[in-house]
């Protein structure tokens, strides 16, 4: 699969907040191809700062569990070493509000909860978009939110 790297980036830079799934983390992180391209270019655009990040505490659970269940902290002390050296991104916990709209989505669009609480962030923290490699999150329209599914890019 090729990546369309000029396509991708063009779309990421209409926007100025992005909310990122946890897949975008581990890709990145763990080096999975073909998505390592994209989340060079994802995570390079933050750097820049255009567009900023929001990327829910609930993804730190997402992330953390493998390394835990296998007694790496190596991987545990790298993951957090990226994540706070990162510019231009704000780390969000659940707050009622967040919640409450993720209950609300998923309700609407059968999301599992999780997914709900990523994308409700990520709207709460007015987001224009939300990066993902999960299409089931495509059926989610009319919420002032595009889901971008990385899949879509190469």
């Amino acid at each position: 699969m090729e990546v369309e790297e000029t396509r991708f980036v063009a779309e990421l830079r209409k926007f100025h907040k992005v909310g990122l799934d946890s897949s975008i983390l581990i890709y990145h992180l763990e080096d999975v191809e073909p998505y390592a391209d994209l989340t060079e270019q994802i995570f390079a655009a933050i750097v820049q700062g255009s567009p900023a990040a929001i990327l829910s505490t609930i993804s730190v659970t997402e992330l953390l569990v493998s390394p835990f269940a296998e007694g790496q902290q190596d991987r545990i002390e790298a993951f957090e070493q990226f994540l706070f050296s990162l510019p231009n991104i704000a780390l969000i916990p659940p707050s009622y509000p967040i919640t409450k709209e993720a209950a609300r989505l998923r309700a609407k669009y059968g999301i599992r909860t999780p997914d709900a609480l990523l994308v409700a962030t990520a709207h709460h923290e007015r987001a224009e978009a939300f990066l993902t490699n999960d299409t089931r999150l495509r059926n989610i329209k009319g919420e002032g939110i595009a889901i971008i599914v990385l899949d879509d890019f190469l």
